[in-house]
């Protein structure tokens, strides 16, 4: 049963890395326009003004915009065009859109300094060259499926709301600094081995994921996002993350150690799943999980006992590994279903005395493969419902128990404040 639970996180975690990375999001960065505060508004003349758009399918079509300092409305790069210079355009007032060009081979824009909408790089299977050294403000940068392309071409952008990056041969992001951004999203690119920004703030969602060689990654600066999420990573360095707003994951990495010294608080789920080189943890100043807490199928660990400071789980608890050592001295409350199933000798008993105080909520099960208890006896296994209804009887240490559901169907309180406690509910009341 538990090995279905476990599957099921996974699956949901996958799917949600899904939806940040396709369409969906280009369909919000599409969206989104930014207010930038380098922007020095330039007057643009009738003649420079597009209200439905402009499109360049030649480069004569570009050096027709040569008298325009500014362009006010998208401007769209498509067809057949071998290479595209746009000369004296400073600043683009919506979309900078170059798509669909599958001979184009080189772009060059370096006087254009700012981009108020998306500058959206798509289906250029043959650009190797890219020239925007001028770039500092746009509203959003998506560039996916440039197979070729090897260099940002970018100097200085300090300004930008949204980052999709996916599908390159970029070496590095060098250029692209910003200090806030909504979403960074940078997955598949295979020559990619490092990933370092100095992003403070994330308020939507943070993804790297699948890059070369499971990329090295270090956001040093950041202080506080909203999401985060990691996929097949080599290392990862937050040296002053303190807050996630909502939902914290690291799944099929290959990550030897976690250390987040300075996080206090996760909103939502914290997540460590599938990494299978990962031995050492160090949580110890976060307080509160708001929602899930998962540590499963990481096989080279042993130890969860760097949470010294944790005293709340809103959401449920699952435990699961070769886990020697579990220790939560600070715990008072799980208001979820609660489960610790350790083919090590960890110490179900600080557990069980939590949850016979009525601390721990939910369903509960503690397993492990044998363990002294604070008693001196041997270990045993316990699984009881919900409500602290019949129990049943201790079990020797790797035995199967199960919950006694009474008379009819127990009552489960199980808080539905995060993914993982609506899938615990369920699939603890099939006990």
């Amino acid at each position: 049963m538990l090995n279905h639970f476990e599957s099921l996180i996974t699956t949901v975690s996958a799917a949600n890395f899904i939806n940040v990375g396709n369409c969906q999001f280009c369909e919000f960065v599409s969206e989104h326009q930014a207010t930038l505060t380098s922007t020095t508004q330039i007057d643009v003349p009738s003649s420079c003004s597009f209200k439905n758009g402009y499109t360049a399918t030649a480069q004569s079509d570009l050096d027709s915009l040569k008298d325009c300092d500014a362009i006010d409305g998208d401007l769209y790069v498509t067809g057949d065009i071998g290479s595209a210079a746009i000369a004296n355009v400073r600043a683009v007032y919506g979309d900078l859109v170059v798509f669909n060009a599958t001979q184009l081979t080189s772009f060059t824009a370096d006087s254009i300094n700012t981009i108020t909408g998306e500058f959206r790089l798509t289906g250029l299977t043959t650009l190797d060259t890219l020239s925007m050294g001028g770039l500092t403000s746009v509203g959003a940068i998506n560039w996916v499926t440039l197979p070729t392309l090897t260099d940002t071409g970018l100097t200085s952008v300090t300004e930008c709301n949204a980052i999709l990056i996916s599908d390159t041969q970029l070496a590095s992001l060098d250029g692209i600094n910003p200090t806030n951004v909504e979403t960074y999203n940078v997955n598949n690119n295979q020559f990619l081995l490092k990933i370092k920004s100095d992003i403070e703030s994330v308020s939507n969602s943070l993804t790297v994921a699948y890059n070369g060689h499971g990329a090295d990654v270090a956001f040093d600066q950041l202080q506080w996002a909203n999401n985060i999420t990691f996929y097949s990573v080599s290392s990862v360095s937050m040296a002053n993350l303190t807050s996630v707003n909502h939902s914290i994951g690291f799944f099929e990495t290959k990550v030897e150690d976690l250390h987040f010294k300075t996080l206090t608080k996760v909103g939502g789920d914290l997540t460590m799943s599938n990494n299978d080189d990962l031995t050492s943890i160090d949580f110890d100043n976060l307080e509160s999980i708001g929602g899930g807490f998962v540590v499963n199928n990481n096989s080279k660990l042993q130890s969860v006992d760097t949470f010294d400071d944790l005293k709340t789980v809103t959401g449920a608890v699952l435990l699961t590994g070769d886990l020697s050592n579990v220790s939560l001295p600070a715990l008072k409350s799980v208001r979820g279903a609660f489960s610790l199933n350790s083919d090590g000798s960890a110490d179900c008993s600080p557990f069980d005395e939590l949850h016979d105080s009525g601390n721990i909520q939910g369903e509960y099960l503690c397993k492990a493969a044998s363990a002294p208890s604070s008693s001196g006896k041997s270990g045993s296994s316990k699984s009881t419902s919900a409500k602290g209804g019949d129990k049943t009887s201790a079990t020797e240490s790797g035995s199967e128990s199960k919950s006694s559901k009474g008379d009819g169907a127990a009552v489960y309180s199980i808080e539905y404040t995060s993914v993982f406690g609506a899938v615990a509910a369920v699939l603890f009341a099939l006990f």
